[in-house]
């Protein structure tokens, strides 16, 4: 793998990098925009310069002296310029001091040609030499103190604050990433002995996992990891079990087409050869059909991609009827359909034809000979419901269950079979969503075969 690659595959370390890094930049943003509004804001502005007034006028009006007054204001005034002076500010702290009689005891630099105006109490803004000063004069005693603060620097104040704030950025940053890395790191160790442990496993070795997980985070995958090796166990059980059976199955017919076939080249005697190329037709169909019946039930076991289209039921249900019509008439059954003129359901039409031409071979093929099979087809709570009935020899109650297992058959009847059509007919139905069961017949007897099917 190329470096290239290397950075282009998902991480999780480095989407949580990402992550803290992005985060950090909002906070950069909204700290950077908090602050500058704060600092900036004319209430705030204003509220500091009051608040630097009243301290000078509470320590003047303890002093009735003007030469410690002029000293207390020269202190101050070097003090506000100091911070100045620290916080790399352009411009200057002005501060005047005068008595009752307006003499200037104490002045800065600029403070003579300053513009000090404005009311008593209140801080204003006025202009001097091109920048903004937000003024403050003040009263108390005999003493008149007037104040001059330059207004917030906007290129200065977003430097000031960008290089502070990007500077605790960068310090947090990796002090927070160092942890998270090394947690998520150590986080990930338990998926690495999974991998490891699956990696090292054997192509048909299934059995459970058994991890020993410390983290509730992962106990989820492990379980459905477990699930789908027991799932994976169930569904090859199954198969060879299918494998064995239909081997089974099929070995009889191929055991006849083999004996049939050596019949005929051996029998001198036309009779025979004909009998024995009558039995061999009968074994091929056989053989036919239960192949055809085995490619069904994997189709459906593979659970392919169903092709749902809106279909009249009916109609296909008496198509269906109809080409089954002469093995009705050969044992002389009658065959009737209950069904509405049209039924219009959004199906997939060759699960549904699975179901209905089993379940009729099923009814006629093992029902009695002149009998009676009906067939109804009607809608009941939002549900396609499909009922096959026959006058056979029915069911016991006990066997019920096990008629749609594979490759059974009830003991004691003469009909041969697979044992696959009821089968194919429940694997059918499941994939549909619906269900299917057994009940008595007709003239209570035989079987009664009932297929719900969720509509659309």
């Amino acid at each position: 793998m190329n470096l290239f690659s290397f950075i282009l595959r998902p991480s999780l370390v480095r989407r949580v990098s990402l992550t803290l890094l992005m985060a950090s930049i909002v906070i950069w943003v909204v700290l950077m925009a908090y602050y500058y509004w704060q600092e900036t804001a004319q209430v705030t502005t204003s509220a500091k310069q009051r608040e630097r007034g009243e301290l000078v006028m509470t320590v003047l009006a303890k002093i009735e002296n003007a030469e410690q007054a002029r000293t207390v204001a020269t202190w101050y005034s070097t003090l506000f310029n100091a911070q100045y002076q620290r916080a790399a500010l352009p411009e200057k702290f002005v501060l005047q001091l005068q008595n009752k009689q307006g003499q200037v005891l104490f002045a800065s630099a600029t403070a003579s040609r300053f513009p000090f105006q404005g009311t008593a109490g209140e801080v204003t803004e006025n202009e001097f030499n091109g920048d903004r000063y937000q003024i403050y004069r003040s009263e108390s005693g005999p003493w008149t103190l007037l104040m001059g603060e330059p207004a917030p620097d906007r290129g200065w104040l977003l430097t000031r604050l960008s290089r502070n704030l990007t500077m605790s950025i960068l310090i947090s940053f990796p002090l927070l990433l160092i942890p998270i890395w090394f947690a998520v790191t150590r986080g990930m160790r338990p998926l690495q002995t999974l991998s490891n442990l699956i990696v090292t496993r054997g192509p048909d070795d299934l059995s459970p996992l058994k991890l020993d997980v410390k983290y509730a985070e992962l106990l989820p995958l492990t379980e459905a990891l477990d699930r789908l090796l027991s799932q994976l166990r169930t569904k090859l059980s199954h198969e060879h079990g299918f494998v064995q059976d239909a081997a089974h199955e099929l070995r009889t017919p191929m055991a006849v087409i083999s004996a049939q076939a050596h019949v005929m080249m051996k029998a001198d005697d036309p009779k025979h050869r004909q009998e024995a190329a009558k039995n061999l037709d009968e074994a091929i169909a056989r053989t036919s059909h239960l192949i055809q019946q085995l490619l069904d039930l994997a189709r459906i076991d593979q659970n392919e991609t169903m092709t749902i289209e809106k279909l009249d039921l009916c109609q296909i249900l008496r198509q269906t009827m109809a080409e089954m019509a002469p093995l009705a008439i050969e044992r002389q059954i009658e065959l009737e359909l209950e069904a509405p003129d049209e039924l219009i359901q959004a199906i997939d039409k060759h699960t549904f034809l699975s179901i209905i031409h089993n379940l009729l071979s099923n009814a006629l093929h093992y029902g009695n000979d002149r009998g009676q099979v009906l067939v109804e087809l009607t809608v009941a709570d939002n549900t396609v419901v499909l009922s096959v009935a026959d006058d056979g020899p029915g069911i016991a109650d006990e066997k019920r269950a096990l008629v749609f297992e594979r490759f059974y058959r009830v003991a004691g009847t003469d009909k041969s079979g697979s044992g696959l059509g009821l089968a194919i007919v429940a694997q059918a139905v499941t994939r549909l969503h619906g269900n299917v069961r057994v009940e008595t017949g007709l003239n209570t007897r035989g079987c009664r075969f009932i297929v719900e099917i969720p509509m659309s």
